[in-house]
């Protein structure tokens, strides 16, 4: 593939993140309105984002191999989880979520999505949607249960009636029954569901101008996180789907989507819930200035270049 696509994404997010530097630095955002922007973001765009994603053609045989993709993509989340449990047990109580959840969820949708385009078409785009709801049914469940610190149940009771969640409970029967949905709603989706990642990207950006970048450099969580999320995972996730004999390219797509830097995702939802939103932002900016050079790698791996 053409390594320069890779470039343009990770050069982009860093574009969108200075415009939240800037606008913290000349006090248009404060950390009042950082909350406020992370509520839109959970509440509205990014469920608009999840409705939008299913709105395309139905056929059978992608419904087999989106099938594969998915129930791949819930065994590496169940995985993953219960790594991350046993990984970051003596982590620090202020540390903790946030390192488990950079584990767990990997930027699969800004950047997953256009590198998937660029080796597999608009039929990989089709499956990495697919895979993105998968992520996104477990962000808004497991990631408010673990950022949340109240009860399992309360949470995960919150989570299943989440604007998010919504959005599923909605958009697969219109996919699966192909129900006509009008254009200017397709468009209203698409329009505001665009909206999400550089929103995130910008509450990142404001985050990270209250931040010493010099501790941010001499911190080796950062480091660790980011190994483990661009290395160690897809290589698991490889390793796991070619034991258990699953079709070639359902493997493909989940070991991209997996290797992804740390979503943005994760800074929201520390801001959100008053988590380590400082070192959550660096996580999510070490993990992607490293993946110029391992998304490359994983897909020379898998034979995607």
């Amino acid at each position: 593939m053409n390594y320069s696509i890779i470039v343009n994404q990770v050069f982009t997010l860093f574009i969108v993140m200075i415009v939240g530097v800037i606008a913290r630095k000349k006090g248009y955002i404060n950390e009042q309105v950082n909350r406020k922007l992370s509520d839109i973001l959970l509440h509205v765009t990014s469920p608009m984002l999840i409705f939008s994603s299913f709105l395309f053609d139905f056929s059978k045989e992608k419904l087999v191999t989106a099938g594969y993709v998915s129930i791949f993509a819930v065994l590496m989340f169940f995985l993953s989880i219960l790594s991350a449990e046993f990984v970051f047990k003596k982590v620090s109580d202020d540390a903790k979520g946030v390192m488990k959840a950079s584990l767990v969820f990997s930027n699969c949708g800004y950047m997953g999505i256009p590198v998937i385009g660029a080796v597999a078409g608009k039929e990989g785009v089709f499956y990495a949607s697919i895979f993105v709801i998968v992520f996104l049914i477990f962000l808004y469940t497991y990631g408010i249960v673990l950022f949340d610190g109240g009860s399992v149940f309360k949470s995960l009771k919150k989570a299943l009636v989440s604007p998010a969640l919504l959005a599923v409970y909605i958009g697969f029967p219109v996919f699966l029954f192909q129900i006509k949905v009008p254009e200017f709603i397709v468009n209203a989706a698409d329009m505001t569901g665009a909206m999400t990642m550089p929103l995130a990207m910008i509450i990142v950006g404001a985050i990270f101008a209250g931040s010493d970048i010099k501790k941010m450099l001499k911190d080796k969580r950062v480091y660790y996180g980011s190994f483990i999320r661009l290395v160690l995972i897809p290589l698991i996730t490889l390793g796991i789907g070619k034991a258990a004999g699953l079709p070639e390219n359902a493997v493909k797509y989940c070991v991209i989507l997996f290797g992804m830097p740390v979503a943005a995702n994760v800074v929201v939802f520390a801001e959100k819930f008053e988590s380590n939103s400082f070192l959550a932002s660096k996580l999510v900016t070490i993990s992607t200035l490293f993946s110029i050079i391992t998304i490359p790698l994983v897909l020379l791996l898998i034979g995607w270049i």
